[in-house]
């Protein structure tokens, strides 16, 4: 796989700008204290050191990654940054980002016609727009190779919805919150979960 190499640094790090210097003491807290706190409510690394006027945050989980992201630049607006307040706003981000992954999971979903998946699936494809594979954005491979599948369905004379729904849940186990496995597997499992049939699972 050409380049893959070149794209892992760029979507497991997400970089905050900091309006001053000082902004990094706030962040750290008394004996470290909010940082600690930060980094385990979000479940991400904050790193301090890289440049004096940014923060780099880093974690393999996209979306876990852009909630912390959010969240760190509404308390450095915000400027009162303590444990009770992290937790506040972080909740608060956490439910604004279901919001959009449901609604980009169904915006996938209708795009290729398809209606009747679980919200919680739906929510899950919605993950797609905060993750990248080889520099593409997931929503758009996932749309792009669906209508692909779709096509060839046609001209094949194959079952088109049960190639649609192997195209459209292809890449699902890359959004998997378990470690073990390969995205197939993981994809697999989902789909089980799901009670998807079984054409769409050996897809």
């Amino acid at each position: 796989v050409h380049g893959a190499t070149d794209y892992v640094p760029e979507y497991t790090v997400s970089v905050v700008q900091l309006p001053s210097e000082d902004s990094k003491g706030k962040i750290i807290g008394k004996s470290g204290r909010n940082i600690n706190a930060f980094e385990h409510r979000t479940g991400v690394d904050v790193d301090l050191d890289a440049s004096p006027t940014e923060v780099r945050l880093s974690c393999f989980d996209p979306v876990r990654r852009e909630i912390a992201r959010i969240s760190l630049e509404r308390l450095i607006k915000d400027g009162r940054i303590q444990p009770s307040r992290i937790e506040e706003v972080v909740a608060k981000v956490e439910k604004e980002i279901d919001k959009i992954t449901l609604e980009e999971g169904k915006k996938l979903c209708h795009a290729v016609k398809v209606f009747n998946l679980p919200p919680d699936l739906m929510r899950m494809l919605g993950r797609f727009k905060y993750r990248f594979s080889y520099g593409q954005n997931l929503i758009a491979h996932t749309l792009e190779e669906t209508k692909m599948g779709i096509k060839l369905a046609h001209e094949l004379k194959l079952d088109v919805n049960t190639v649609k729904l192997g195209c459209l849940l292809h890449d699902i186990g890359k959004v998997s919150q378990e470690e073990e496995g390969s995205h197939v597997e993981l994809g697999v499992k989902i789909a089980k979960r799901f009670n998807m049939p079984q054409g769409v699972i050996d897809c």
